[in-house]
């Protein structure tokens, strides 16, 4: 029996090392005298929008270990691009291979909805995290933050460093990402509610491409000659911009905030040129999915308040599981975080 079970892991290590588009974790359970009689295998997807940037990264760093805790084999597979077809194509193979969870951060809700549904309709239990999909199309969307209080925390926070007045933009990452919309939707809620004098310009789309990000930022900084401040809501943005100002030298002249890698914002805010930064952990929402899938697969009841090992508590509305607030980086507090 144990010569069968090493074989067995060595197969699995070799598969896993072979294919370098998709991580595979497997928690090897040995039996017990106690627990004689094993659980079936849980098998759980998860599909980030790309493969090859930083913050999904360290969401693949959570999941890795999330699956060595609960004892689920966990896929952690995604495009080589932020492209919706090559999405698609990896959910399909994930329905074929009958996954038991299949959690995914959703490039366009518009093309990718219709396949989850036909997931949910095959019995596969569909979690969507990071950015949603259409409603009927998924059981819970795991979300970072409350969507209000973060967008007016974004704007608050450049409010505070340019005086209440000025012209801005919005670096985003598509106009499909429904997460990243409704970001927008509050920031611009709450500019017309409490800051008259901030003009917003206008809402540049980078593709969630850095190559997109830089060039728009480079476009944005010599289309308005009196911009005041840049809000970047996708996670390459800040980084980007940062680096465009440095080179057009008005990093003192153009306040940067928004959602970014506080690994990626280290440098600007240790050398003045960006003064706060702000992101959830990834590393966390990565282990909150894998763990939300196992439980929901456990039959366990997800409800407001529940808490979560390595987590903490998590908020629960409707269909909607809330991770926790957002975290501020400064020159100060940057170096305590890794990711």
């Amino acid at each position: 029996m144990q010569k069968k079970s090493l074989v067995l892991l060595i197969l699995l290590i070799f598969v896993s090392a072979c294919n370098k588009k998709e991580i595979l974790y497997v928690q090897e359970t040995p039996p017990s005298e106690s627990h004689p009689e094993q659980t079936e295998q849980i098998d759980i997807a998860i599909v980030p929008k790309v493969m090859e940037i930083p913050y999904f990264q360290a969401v693949q760093q959570g999941v890795e270990e999330a699956a060595k805790s609960s004892g689920a084999t966990v896929h952690f597979k995604g495009p080589t691009t932020a492209d919706p077809a090559q999405q698609e194509e990896i959910i399909r193979t994930f329905i074929k291979q009958k996954v038991d969870v299949l959690a995914v951060s959703v490039i366009d809700p518009d093309r990718l909805s219709p396949v989850l549904i036909e997931a949910r309709r095959q019995g596969i239990t569909v979690l969507t995290w990071d950015a949603d999909a259409h409603p009927e199309a998924r059981d819970y969307f795991i979300n970072m933050v409350d969507a209000e209080m973060l967008g007016e925390h974004l704007l608050d926070s450049l409010a505070a460093q340019i005086g209440e007045e000025g012209e801005y933009i919005i670096l985003s990452g598509s106009q499909s990402s429904l997460n990243q919309e409704e970001w927008l939707h509050w920031i611009k809620q709450h500019n017309r509610a409490y800051y008259p004098n901030l003009i917003l310009r206008e809402v540049a789309y980078t593709n969630d491409s850095p190559v997109t990000a830089y060039q728009e930022s480079k476009r944005v900084v010599k289309a308005f000659p009196d911009l005041k401040g840049i809000i970047g809501i996708a996670s390459l943005g800040p980084p980007a911009a940062a680096a465009v100002l440095k080179e057009e030298n008005v990093s003192n002249d153009i306040v940067i905030v928004g959602l970014a890698s506080p690994r990626d914002m280290n440098a600007h805010l240790k050398e003045g040129d960006v003064r706060g930064i702000t992101l959830w952990s990834p590393k966390k929402l990565g282990y909150l999915t894998v763990m939300i899938a196992k439980l929901m697969q456990d039959g366990t009841v997800i409800e407001d308040g529940m808490f979560i090992e390595d987590v903490g508590r998590i908020q629960v509305k409707g269909e909607q599981i809330i991770m926790g607030e957002p975290i501020d980086f400064t020159a100060e507090n940057v170096d305590q975080y890794d990711f």
